[in-house]
């Protein structure tokens, strides 16, 4: 017999999942079937990570259900302005790796990222 993949849902929402050959296998473990949903197209597919996944019971399943991210401009433009100061990275690691000064305050600038990445951080955790 072919096993099947079954899923049980904690209080916090958590999933495990296991491997049954029948339907009444799992009912006695605290399983239900799963079914999985495919993950929606992104406009351009812009930002890859902009649906986080989350697993509901649905008519006696449990079921793998995409949400989006409601702050998908915001991560997107954040996404932008931390890709816009890449060019300083890299310039500060060309100098350091000749010996030069250093054409901008390394300190600030990660500082000025870190702060960038923190937040989107947040919103992708749906804050």
């Amino acid at each position: 017999m072919n096993k099947k993949k079954y899923a049980q849902l904690d209080e916090t929402g958590r999933v495990k999942f296991a491997m049954f050959e029948s339907d009444e296998e799992a009912a006695n473990a605290g399983f239900l079937p799963y079914e999985e949903t495919e993950k929606p197209e992104t406009p351009e597919n812009v930002i890859p990570h902009n649906y986080t996944r989350s697993y509901e019971e649905q008519e006696g399943k449990i079921v793998l259900v995409w949400k989006a991210y409601p702050n998908y401009e915001a991560i997107k433009q954040l996404k932008e302005k931390l890709a816009s100061t890449d060019y300083k990275v890299i310039k500060c690691n060309e100098a350091s790796l000749l010996g030069s000064p250093l054409p901008y305050d390394m300190a600030e600038v990660h500082r000025e990222r870190q702060e960038i990445r923190d937040e989107i951080n947040r919103l992708e955790a749906c804050e």
